[in-house]
């Protein structure tokens, strides 16, 4: 088993070549709640607590043109629950990490240790996989967690190490600390998921997910 949890397989990691694969690692809440702010733009007739992404779609974009994945990982939090997400998520290949939620001083219930479990499971693969590689994070948040990690540090350590990046993030949601990436490196793209609303996107109010067009090559 490596690291990130996967029985390892393939090219032998001692010698020759290295063979190219994606590892995809998904932050649950951070997309939720970029979709339903998205909705405040996109659809404003509709009440933004009543917008739910459709994963099924989701997972199609960020696995689109990426024929050899070797990770793919979704990270989240209890209550609420969402059983056939996570299902979905687990028939699909995902690892679904579910933490419980926690209750804040305030009594409220918060997320604690997702994102910080995501940034240790990213830093396990770059250990793992010798370059070329390619990491796809469906994540906007750029902030420091508690514990000093970032999903930004985890980007820049992937490019030192000639990897290539792709993030997905709602246009709201994604942090400046992405956006504004400061270092030389071989291959990052920044993907906004706003033009793929309808696509990615249904409502509790009766509107249906749309069709996922996705080019070829």
């Amino acid at each position: 088993m490596d690291t990130a949890g996967h029985p390892i397989g393939g090219a032998d990691r001692t010698s020759g070549p290295a063979r190219m694969a994606t590892h995809i690692f998904i932050d649950n809440a951070n997309i939720f709640g970029g979709a339903q702010r998205a909705a405040k733009q996109l659809e404003p007739a509709v009440a933004r607590q009543a917008v739910r992404v459709d994963f099924r779609n989701f997972f199609k974009l960020l696995e689109h043109d990426h024929p050899r994945i070797q990770t793919r990982v979704l990270g989240g939090s209890v209550p609420p629950g969402n059983d056939e997400l996570w299902e979905h998520a687990r028939k699909a290949g995902y690892d679904a990490d579910l933490l419980k939620r926690v209750e804040s001083d305030d009594g409220n219930l918060v997320e604690q240790g997702v994102d910080e479990l995501l940034h240790l499971k990213i830093a396990n693969v770059l250990l793992d996989y010798p370059p070329p590689q390619t990491l796809v994070l469906g994540t906007g948040d750029g902030s420091r967690s508690a514990f000093g990690t970032s999903f930004r540090d985890q980007v820049v350590r992937a490019l030192r190490l000639k990897w290539n990046v792709r993030v997905y993030s709602w246009k709201a949601q994604l942090s400046q600390k992405l956006r504004n990436l400061d270092c030389d490196t071989v291959d990052v793209k920044l993907i906004e998921l706003d033009e793929y609303y309808p696509s990615l996107t249904f409502t509790t109010e009766g509107r249906n997910v749309g069709p996922l067009a996705l080019a070829l090559g």
